[in-house]
């Protein structure tokens, strides 16, 4: 046998591994996944779509059942996810935001001082006092009492999962304890607590004095303080003597 395998070792290298592909009909999956597009033997392979249950959606290439090669991620909330996958591993990523902005993994500014704007007010300008926007998105989604708007969802402390925002009975994901502190601290809640004065919002920040300076004497009187004053250094004169 051995003898067989290495007199056919050459041979078989140049042989074809190409395996036919198909295209078949949507096959949902028991996870409440489904996938439609090319499969071969080996199961999906080519070009498709998977749909997961929380409505994300993965559409490009796929090899021996795994995401392989080009591919995008859209997720509910319009942002897309474009990638290279190797054997269902992430390797090269571009994240691109529903209103077309585009994440940038060094030097992040977006919404940071100095410029906290959002992409709506690099659009249109900045509103007057008292109009302005409260999110990126308009007009701003009113939120259940208790829960924190996440942007892709309502995050509730007492359960500690992310809802979807139209049902609140369906979970979206489980966030880390490290993105649950980040939340309660960053993001909106209902209702709406004074915010108050953020010295991290400041560049430059002075703190209270605890005794205000003593003001300066007045540029000019009235006759009535004259009188007065001239009365009491009568008075003091008088007492000296």
């Amino acid at each position: 046998m051995r003898k067989f395998s290495e007199a056919h070792k050459e041979e078989c290298k140049t042989v074809s591994l190409d395996i036919p592909r198909v295209q078949r009909s949507m096959k949902k999956f028991p996870t409440g996944s489904q996938y439609e597009g090319t499969w071969d033997m080996l199961g999906m392979s080519g070009y498709g779509v998977y749909k997961f249950p929380n409505d994300v959606v993965y559409e490009g290439e796929f090899d021996d059942g795994m995401f392989h090669g080009q591919g995008e991620l859209i997720y509910p909330s319009g942002a897309i996810l474009r990638g290279t996958w190797k054997k269902g591993r992430l390797i090269e990523r571009k994240l691109i935001f529903a209103e077309g902005l585009e994440y940038s993994e060094i030097d992040w500014k977006y919404c940071r001082m100095p410029d906290r704007r959002f992409t709506i007010e690099y659009d249109n300008g900045l509103n007057p006092a008292g109009e302005s926007y409260l999110t990126a998105e308009q007009p701003p989604r009113p939120i259940p009492p208790g829960y924190y708007d996440t942007g892709d969802g309502f995050y509730d402390p007492k359960t500690k999962v992310v809802y979807k925002a139209e049902d609140l009975s369906a979970i979206i994901r489980s966030p880390s304890v490290r993105e649950q502190k980040w939340i309660i601290e960053n993001c909106r809640t209902s209702p709406d607590l004074p915010l108050g004065p953020r010295k991290d919002l400041y560049e430059e920040w002075l703190e209270p004095q605890e005794q205000m300076p003593k003001p300066p004497p007045p540029a000019s009187t009235s006759q009535a303080s004259e009188l007065e004053a001239q009365t009491s250094r009568d008075q003091d004169h008088e007492i000296v003597r």
